[in-house]
């Protein structure tokens, strides 16, 4: 290709504008080729320019005076040819070693002053230039809905600055060079003399780093006798301080917020006018310069780790990784979804009052997405009967130990396993709590593990690490009444854990009455980002309407029992808290489920959407988790499918961010719309009942539409509830101020 890089430059002149049209040639000089497809091509895309410049190094001035002698000069011949529309004033502008142009010779058509303008706007021009180059390049890669790039700072954000993209031609190389050439003038000014190292961030750098090295060498300039990558973060973590790194000069490709920079400057001690970073949201930084400032998009978002609430991400491998993803899938939840024991199950807790939700039993840490009354749980009938069966099957009859956890109910259930052992003829010698377990203490013989409730099993795993040592022969058997992981994986090596292979090959067993991976933190943001909002309007009034200070009482009363029977907003309807109208789709209609609660409705609905995301048992094409680069949505039917408010809550309060993330999807944003705006239409009435739970949704960015559909709807719910509810202003559109 004859093609050099291209740009236009406005200029003022006298407070007029000066349209000048660059052509860039690189470290080479310009051909007779180049000029004439310059001229009669690509001059063609610019309308009217007044100035046309051939930009060339200051080292090939001597050859266009040679050129300009020369009266058989093809190069010149091309130079004079102008056809309509051609500017009237043909130039050539040298740049030195600094990047900064010091000659300029007119070729044809009036001066008008040109030189002077074209000199005293050196930097005007070479960021004009890159401006083109960087929006040429499309550096910026926004991920796929519902995903974060996971960044090698340990951070997250939804865009990605590509920098090796500038690099796609030769050409763009080259100029990206010579706009890095005043950085090594500024290197060299801080008195640590003309750095010998060039530290580049990704291998990926390498061409503009090589052609920095022509320019050096062609303007007889040192040149760096050596270029490394220090890998980003991860070499900077590794590695330490790097050799020479102080004196070095340090090019960084991309970074948000110069995080990079400061690390290095950090880490090597180096002067911050050593070190550069390419391309930034930052405008300027204390820690380096900054070659081209993006412009951040509106939609930008950063998280740090801890943060992501079930946003899947893709993860940046290597140093060309190129990001691609497939088109989501929308997923409708039906009853193969439910895992096999969810019938019985549910009947058995079904209106027995053993869960709540958001339950702050542990100072200094995190609610409980599920907390379960573990008295009511084991004093059950179903239990009852599950326990018995499981030590009449599992128990040795050489157990000599009980070590149960330190709760009164599954000290009970030890009492209970006692009894029962004895009425076997088991005589069990000891039985001693979690806390007072001494694994000094050796014997021989079986031993049974009981917990009532557990989640990471944390306190299991103490035990068992204790019994490692103390238990010289025998089996294990471990119960938990009710085991609530986060995930199905977390369960499964959890089990693992408790029953690697044992000594002499005794047997481990481990043993639950019901699991569920209900502790997703996903699910406990929810409520959590809903306890913040409601707390924020206290900044704007003492009262509040009826519905609002209904919903605050139940936060106040959470910190002592959890949410209870209030996981949800009350019926809109009847203003209590929602239940079943009439059967529902996942159990087989035997008993009337009438009177289960709002708390078991939501954790069925968990557990259905748990063993539909990571379930071995449902296939592929059905299963609702997001793959590392393929969104999965909850389809928009779910809610006109489950018609009752106390589900259409739960499916809200169980679902993923991710799996309600409609922003890059404008049908199924649409279709979102149109439900909740005749559910809000039916505020006050059985079909409208959730209303607020998608209110609040929306409010806490857990339901996320496309821009201009999520404005309308807005605006249409602020219409449609601002008498009932007059917060509702402030809720869904913060910026309105005071509700009240």
């Amino acid at each position: 290709m004859f093609d050099l890089m291209d740009f236009e430059v406005e200029l003022r002149q006298d407070g007029k504008p000066v349209h000048v049209v660059v052509f860039f040639t690189g470290p080479d000089f310009l051909t007779d080729t180049q000029a004439a497809h310059a001229l009669q091509n690509q001059l063609s895309n610019y309308v009217m320019p007044d100035l046309l410049v051939f930009l060339m190094p200051g080292y090939t001035l001597g050859e266009l005076r040679a050129q300009q002698a020369e009266a058989t000069s093809t190069l010149m011949t091309e130079l004079g040819r102008q056809g309509p529309g051609s500017p009237r004033t043909y130039s050539c502008a040298f740049y030195d070693v600094n990047g900064t142009i010091t000659d300029y010779v007119n070729i044809s058509g009036p001066e008008e002053r040109f030189e002077t303008l074209i000199k005293s706007n050196s930097k005007a021009i070479a960021k004009a230039g890159l401006t083109h180059l960087v929006k040429l390049s499309n550096v910026l890669k926004k991920a796929p809905a519902g995903f974060f790039y996971s960044k090698p700072s340990s951070r997250a954000s939804n865009y990605f600055i590509r920098a090796e993209d500038l690099l796609s031609e030769t050409l763009h190389a080259h100029y990206l060079a010579f706009a890095c050439l005043p950085l090594i003038n500024i290197a060299k000014e801080d008195g640590l003399g003309v750095p010998d190292i060039l530290y580049l961030d990704t291998i990926a750098l390498l061409p503009l780093a090589l052609s920095l090295q022509v320019y050096l060498m062609r303007f007889e300039h040192p040149v760096f006798a050596n270029i490394r990558s220090f890998h980003s973060h991860e070499g900077l973590i590794k590695d330490g301080p790097l050799p020479k790194a102080v004196s070095a000069l340090c090019f960084i490709s991309a970074s948000t917020q110069c995080g990079l920079a400061q690390q290095w400057v950090k880490v090597n001690s180096a002067p911050p006018t050593r070190v550069a970073t390419i391309l930034s949201f930052e405008s300027s930084s204390e820690c380096c310069s900054v070659l081209h400032t993006l412009k951040q998009p509106e939609d930008f978002e950063m998280l740090g780790e801890g943060e992501l609430g079930g946003i899947r991400l893709i993860r940046i491998h290597g140093e060309r990784f190129v990001a691609e993803h497939s088109e989501a899938r929308v997923m409708n939840i039906g009853t193969d979804h439910a895992p096999t024991l969810l019938q019985p199950k549910f009947y058995s807790y079904m209106g027995a009052n053993l869960f709540s939700c958001f339950t702050h039993d542990r100072l200094g840490l995190r609610p409980r997405t599920v907390h379960v009354s573990k008295d009511s749980l084991v004093a059950s009938g179903d239990f009852g009967e599950w326990f018995d069966r499981v030590l009449l099957e599992e128990a040795a009859a050489s157990t000599r130990w009980i070590i149960h956890d330190d709760d009164d109910a599954s000290a009970a259930l030890a009492e209970r396993a006692i009894s029962y052992l004895e009425s076997c003829g088991v005589k069990v010698e000891n039985k001693v709590s979690f806390d007072n377990f001494d694994a000094t203490v050796n014997f021989d013989g079986s031993a049974i593990i009981i917990t009532a409730a557990a989640e990471r099993g944390s306190r299991l795993q103490s035990v068992s690490r204790r019994l490692r040592t103390a238990q010289q022969s025998g089996t294990r058997l471990y119960i938990a009444g009710a085991l609530f992981g986060r995930s199905y994986q977390l369960m499964k090596d959890l089990q693992s854990n408790l029953t690697q292979p044992a000594k002499d090959h005794s047997r481990y067993v481990f043993k639950t009455y019901m699991e569920i991976p209900a502790a997703d933190l996903a699910c406990t943001n929810h409520w959590a980002e809903e306890q913040r909002l409601l707390g924020s309007l206290h900044a704007f009034a003492d009262s509040f309407s009826p519905v609002i200070t209904q919903r605050m009482a139940v936060f106040d009363q959470a910190a002592t029992g959890g949410l209870g029977v209030n996981p949800f907003w009350p019926s809109s309807h009847t203003g209590q808290p929602m239940t079943l109208s009439r059967g529902f789709a996942f159990v087989d209609g035997t008993r009337d489920v009438r009177g289960a609660t709002s708390t078991d409705i939501y954790l069925t609905i968990l557990w259905i959407l748990q063993n539909a995301r990571y379930s071995d048992k449902v296939q592929d094409a059905k299963r609702l988790e997001s793959g590392e680069l393929q969104q999965v949505l909850l389809s928009p039917e779910v809610f006109s499918r489950f018609d009752d408010g106390v589900i259409q809550a739960a499916f809200l309060r169980a679902a993923l961010p991710a799996e309600l993330d409609y922003r890059a999807h404008e049908t199924h944003s649409l279709s979102m719309a149109d439900i909740i705006q005749r559910i809000a239409a039916g505020f006050g009435y059985e079909r409208g009942e959730a209303a607020m739970e998608f209110v609040m949704a929306l409010a806490i960015d857990k339901i996320r539409l496309h821009k201009e559909v999520d404005s309308r709807l807005r605006s249409s719910l602020i219409d449609t509830l601002s008498t009932p509810v007059p917060e509702i202003r402030y809720l869904l559109d913060p910026e309105s101020g005071s509700p009240l």
